[in-house]
């Protein structure tokens, strides 16, 4: 069944690839004097400068103008205008889902990559950042691990940060907004010796409520937050073949994770309706450092970077939800992070550009969580420990055989060595365990790509990648449930770019078909007890579908931006035990991957200064569990702002979700079997103030 949809796949693309060459015409020389290009961003998505038609696959850029226009905030606000991309952004943790490649729920890594000026952030709860002082973002879909390593199995997030230059900027950013939301960013950059040495410096603070009133205490400040983070940055260029830049940044987040609750049942509640006796609160710090050096000749450019990040988290939460003093967990999780890349890459136009590269890292995780019920013999305690290792060599060269033809291949050898322990302790006694998950992976690309002509790129490529194994410091019991392997992603993939009428209309197209092996998945564990799970490789699973983008400018004034993008994604093979009954999830949805997802933007600027933009985005139906009993349904909301722009100064009134659609984040089944819920946000509206100068 596989080969033949993958069949019919490429067969549609290779009909909807050869189209435009039959129909396009030689240009004539006066087309020619008028070369229309693919756009106009030029990007590092293959870790070394190129336009969106180099790069090897499917692409979504979004630059500063584009972010800001919208008051675009956060990593999730972004990634609900780009096709097939999710950020599951709930009280137990994040992660980055793209063309439904989704993981465990509880799951510390995302099966997405996120990179911040080529520095990665690997763990789920740093998936939604706030953005601010951006340059652009680079969304790349598809396996990425050849040039990115592990954790990239489905797609890369590169954020790319504004450099320091001679130019002098200043910028406040002043925003108010309902639920007591006050949000304020500064940034400054500019010369301290020109020509040679520059300064960046950028910081932004949030305090807001939230939506949810805990109706036990009528507390409306349980799902608010208070969060403030920095940059600074040191660049340095000596000479013209030199460029070295030094950066420290930092985050603290206050966060109110008083989300869940009940459907149904007899602690029923409505909508922002929330029962805790407890305080619901989860504090977060994160702090990094990073160099990055060039070396550029005329042919060639090395560069090397060099980073360190930490990141600790702390929460304590109501676990049952109820207003009776039952149960509460305390978990804690601290990461510590090296890493060292160092590539050599071509410079220039050339039939051959090529890069190749070394890279290493180190990693070491404390984590923890307590249980504590009324009850002890349902309470519990684990400690644990991992370290890992991780080294690896890649490259990847693209040679154009003929005019517009070229051809892109890569590899990357990749190796790591992680050790953990674990000390669990019910109230029988204590038992420690300790496991190794050891890997080496052969991790190839290519793909083939075609200009038809100066405006229409037709491609294939065929991709892979990996989430990597780890340890379930959460809800292990014993030294089997303790472990698992890395999960792997098998890609094919085709598409066409287009580009019309002088950048006037772009018009994207690609389609593709995963194959997911050794599948992470959450399965019980016999006598385990409350909380004990184990996670495996006992799954194969699939995912298959489109993508569409479009962005089309008739005036200079009027800007149509669409997309939509489709994911089927089901499992192939699972079966499992559930309280004590043999279990067959075959043809099951795979969780948290919504079926589809599509925008609809307009925005119109008028010479006086007024504009106006109005969004439409869309999520499909999606299921928060693995038997497919706890559905979301699917739902779109409408953003509107209003705005005028003078000068240095501009100043918008917006509402985000303006018709208040109610639309659920997550759901779970408590243990009595009723079903709880996170409700997403309500209509938010406010004022926005850009001053820059």
């Amino acid at each position: 069944m596989k080969q033949i949809k993958f069949f019919i796949l490429a067969v549609t693309f290779s009909f909807l690839i050869s189209y435009p060459a039959l129909a396009a015409d030689e240009p004539s020389p006066d087309d020619k004097q008028k070369t229309l290009t693919m756009e106009t961003f030029t990007v590092s998505a293959s870790k070394r400068e190129g336009t969106i038609k180099d790069f090897p696959g499917n692409i979504s850029v979004m630059d500063d103008m584009f972010i800001e226009t919208r008051g675009i905030d956060t990593l999730d606000d972004l990634t609900r205008f780009a096709p097939n991309v999710y950020i599951k952004n709930t009280s137990s943790g994040g992660s980055i889902v793209c063309r439904g490649i989704s993981t465990i729920d509880t799951s510390l890594f995302s099966p997405m990559g996120l990179y911040v000026d080529d520095v990665p952030y690997p763990i789920g709860y740093m998936s939604d950042q706030d953005l601010f002082d951006v340059d652009r973002i680079e969304i790349l879909r598809g396996p990425q691990a050849t040039l990115y390593g592990r954790n990239s199995e489905s797609g890369v997030i590169n954020v790319v940060l504004k450099q320091p230059d001679n130019e002098k900027h200043k910028k406040v950013m002043l925003e108010l907004g309902n639920y007591y939301t006050a949000r304020l960013g500064i940034s400054a950059s500019g010369p301290i010796s020109e020509d040679e040495l520059y300064y960046g410096i950028s910081m932004q603070g949030l305090t807001t409520r939230g939506y949810n009133t805990n109706i036990l205490t009528n507390d409306d400040d349980v799902n608010g937050k208070k969060t403030f983070n920095g940059r600074g940055t040191i660049r340095w260029t000596p000479t013209d073949d030199w460029d070295i830049s030094f950066n420290l940044d930092g985050a603290m987040r206050d966060l109110g994770i008083s989300a869940l609750r009940y459907m149904e049942g007899p602690s029923a509640t409505d909508r922002y309706k929330v029962t805790s006796n407890e305080s619901d609160k989860a504090t977060e710090e994160e702090i990094g450092q990073s160099a990055k050096i060039k070396r550029s000749w005329s042919n060639m450019e090395l560069t090397s970077i060099t980073s360190h990040r930490t990141f600790d988290r702390e929460h304590h939460l109501d676990s049952d939800r109820t207003a009776k003093e039952i149960s509460y967990s305390d978990l804690n999780m601290d990461t510590d992070s090296w890493n060292q890349e160092i590539r050599l890459a071509s410079k220039g136009k050339s039939d051959l550009s090529w890069l190749v590269g070394v890279y290493g890292s180190y990693e070491n995780i404390d984590a923890g969580i307590n249980f504590t019920n009324v009850k002890p013999a349902l309470s519990s305690t684990r400690l644990g420990n991992s370290e890992g290792t991780e080294y690896a060599l890649f490259g990847q060269a693209t040679y154009e055989i003929i005019n517009g033809l070229r051809l892109t291949g890569g590899t990357r050898l990749d190796t790591t060595y992680n050790t953990g322990e674990q000390t669990y302790t019910p109230n029988t006694g204590a038992t420690s365990y300790k496991e190794s998950v050891d890997d080496t992976e052969f991790l190839p690309m290519g793909s083939v790509a075609y200009d038809f002509n100066s405006h229409v790129t037709a491609y294939t490529t065929v991709s892979t990648g990996f989430l990597a194994g780890g340890f379930n410091f959460y809800s292990a019991t014993d030294a089997d449930s303790f472990a698992y392997d890395a999960e792997h992603t098998l890609n094919y993939e085709a598409g066409i770019k287009t580009n019309w009428f002088n950048n006037i209309l772009t018009f994207n197209l690609t389609g593709f078909y995963t194959d997911i092996t050794d599948k992470q998945v959450r399965e019980s564990v016999a006598d385990g007890g409350v909380g004990a799970w184990k996670f495996s490789n006992a799954a194969e699973a699939h995912t298959q579908g489109i993508e569409v983008e479009s962005r089309y400018k008739p005036i200079p004034e009027l800007q149509f931006i669409a997309g939509f993008g489709y994911a089927d994604s089901e499992i192939d093979d699972w079966s499992t035990i559930v309280g004590g009954k043999s279990v067959d999830y075959s043809g099951k949805k795979l969780p948290w991957a919504p079926e589809y997802t599509y925008n609809f933007d307009v925005q119109y600027n008028h010479a006086s200064g007024f504009f106006a933009v109005a969004d439409l985005l869309g999520t499909g139906e999606q299921y928060f569990d693995a038997a497919n009993d706890l559905k979301g349904d699917a739902y779109q909301t409408v953003n509107l702002r209003l705005g005028y722009k003078t000068g240095d100064l501009e100043v918008s009134i917006w509402s985000e979700n303006i018709f208040d659609t109610a639309y659920a984040v997550k759901k779970v089944a408590s243990g009595t079997g009723d079903t709880m819920v996170e409700d997403g946000a309500p209509t938010t509206y406010g004022v926005t103030l850009n001053w820059s100068f």
